[in-house]
């Protein structure tokens, strides 16, 4: 049992999922800001049973609004806007428990440092000594 890992997982990561409260502006962002490419774009999902709840987890009468599957570099991403009676408003922050952050390489920190900062919508934070440094997007991401 202990090599039933090796033989079921491919070794590669398929994609990595972000909710957003917006699928257009978040869209916009990692397509315009980012420079993604929009894989594909199902639209919305509504099912009368509890489809959602066994598929997902999602509390019963939950509904997507939309999602969209991004590439960029080879790694695809998934946003997904979920329509939710008790959905929580927040935004985590990045000590929070299940926080997440994308983590893109650059050639270039100061030009890219440069470029976010000119970016209207986009909040950028110092460079850390260990060469790194974040942004967040419009929505808190």
């Amino acid at each position: 049992m202990s090599n039933m890992k090796n033989t079921i997982f491919q070794g590669t990561i398929h994609h990595s999922g972000y909710v957003v409260p917006d699928l257009k502006e978040a869209v916009d962002f990692f397509t315009d800001i980012l420079g993604f490419e929009v894989l594909f774009s199902p639209g919305p999902m509504k099912f009368d049973d509890d489809q959602l709840n066994r598929y997902f987890g999602v509390p019963a009468g939950s509904s997507i609004a939309g999602a969209a599957f991004l590439q960029y570099g080879g790694l695809q991403i998934e946003l997904a806007q979920w329509t939710v009676e008790h959905q929580h408003p927040y935004q985590m922050n990045p000590s929070d428990v299940g926080a997440a952050h994308l983590a893109i390489t650059v050639s270039d920190l100061d030009a890219a440092m440069t470029y976010f900062q000119a970016q209207p919508s986009v909040s950028v934070r110092e460079i850390s000594p260990l060469g790194f440094f974040y942004i967040t997007a419009p929505w808190g991401m």
